[in-house]
């Protein structure tokens, strides 16, 4: 069966990282090639969500629903499988990291509810992602250092609401990936503004420095496969660097033009094929870069134009195996936005996109669903 790539995930892990809530941005989960779910973060703080089950409409037909939550950041999505999504967001006070969770045909621990992670520290962001079926594992940012919980099948570890410290003076929100079971990798920018890495393989590394910068913004980490790492960040001028790392050795940092207003968003969808897509610094439209296997397309240092404008940092997700993409984009009315490159066109038009609703600015302007469930593929 194949199965979707989101925006910086591969194999069974899903990442997004994501920044405190500065305005709307969005998060996106697959966890087969039929179903896709997008969840927002909307101005009155609120998480909308909206969701594709195969050749069927996009999901509350009455358009993008609420769930019960009030979050302080942006969440981060994850599935580790059919019928599985973990969502985890700052409170609105930033003073813990909450959780909630669809699985066997329900969410947990229920449909308003949300189990807290703890902390008690001042939470900026979180990340996510899992390596495989019943792992979770999370990155909080708390001044300025990098704090770590995971779910390893049967409990929390650490256990309740603790979790490690692992330290660091990070201007930027972490970014987490795994190449694999038993892997994890996690970056950040320091106070220097250079790229700093932490990896688990049997254990944690020290902190190591992979230069590069100044780097502002907030780094983007992505793999296509066991050994491959590649990392993404933007120079203080907004040009998107990368640097990777193909089994035994680092490559120097390569310069990939663009002017951007954050790290834009990559996606893997085979080996040694890469697609970009970020918000351009002067005219808020997305733009566009991939890499075939073989070269950089159009070239080097130029992208191709998408649509615009939008107030939101891109989403992506795409089909692994084919060359199938999905761009999900929040503009300035506030509606969720969605363009399609088929493999060999953009639909509805590189510059058009099609509308999934408007996200709400008062707390009282969007549906909330009670008890609303989830579709797997199995019932349909």
């Amino acid at each position: 069966m194949a199965h979707y790539r989101i925006a910086a995930f591969v194999a069974v892990a899903v990442i997004k990282a994501v920044a405190a809530a500065a305005g709307p941005c969005l998060a996106t989960a697959s966890w087969d090639d039929t179903r896709l779910d997008v969840f927002a973060l909307a101005p009155d703080a609120s998480i909308g969500h909206r969701y594709w089950v195969g050749q069927q409409p996009w999901q509350p037909s009455y358009g993008i629903e609420r769930l019960p939550s009030q979050a302080g950041s942006c969440p981060s999505v994850t599935s580790w499988g059919e019928g599985r999504l973990d969502i985890v967001y700052t409170s609105s006070s930033g003073k813990d990291v909450l959780h909630k969770y669809y699985g066997g045909g329900n969410w947990g621990p229920s449909w308003e509810g949300e189990e807290s992670l703890g902390g008690n520290f001042t939470v900026d962001a979180v990340s996510s992602v899992s390596w495989d079926e019943n792992r979770l594992d999370i990155i909080a940012k708390s001044n300025g250092a990098y704090f770590h919980k995971a779910w390893t099948g049967d409990d929390w570890f650490p256990q309740g609401k603790a979790w490690e410290n692992f330290g660091g003076e990070f201007i930027s929100n972490p970014a987490i990936v795994s190449w694999g079971n038993g892997r994890l990798d996690i970056i950040g920018l320091n106070d220097n503004a250079s790229l700093l890495h932490k990896y688990y393989d049997h254990g944690w590394s020290e902190w190591e420095d992979l230069g590069g910068g100044p780097f502002i913004g907030n780094p983007v980490a992505t793999s296509w496969g066991q050994g491959r790492l590649d990392f993404w960040a933007i120079s203080s001028d907004g040009e998107l660097n990368h640097i990777y790392y193909a089994g035994d050795k680092w490559s120097k940092w390569e310069d990939l033009g663009g002017s951007y207003t954050d790290t834009p968003k990559v996606v893997h969808w085979n080996v040694g094929r890469i697609d970009i897509v970020g918000k351009g610094q002067d005219d808020d439209y997305y733009h566009l870069k991939s890499f075939d296997g073989s070269q950089w397309n159009p070239s080097n240092k130029d992208w191709y134009n998408l649509a615009g404008p939008f107030e939101s940092e891109p989403a992506l997700v795409a089909k692994n195996g084919t060359n199938f993409l999905h761009v999900f984009g929040v503009d300035d009315k506030n509606e969720v936005r969605m363009q399609i490159w088929s493999g060999y066109e953009w639909q509805p038009s590189y510059n058009e996109t099609w509308s999934l609703g408007v996200l709400p600015i008062q707390a009282d302007s969007l549906v909330q669903s009670n008890g609303q469930k989830v579709l797997k593929g199995s019932e349909l």
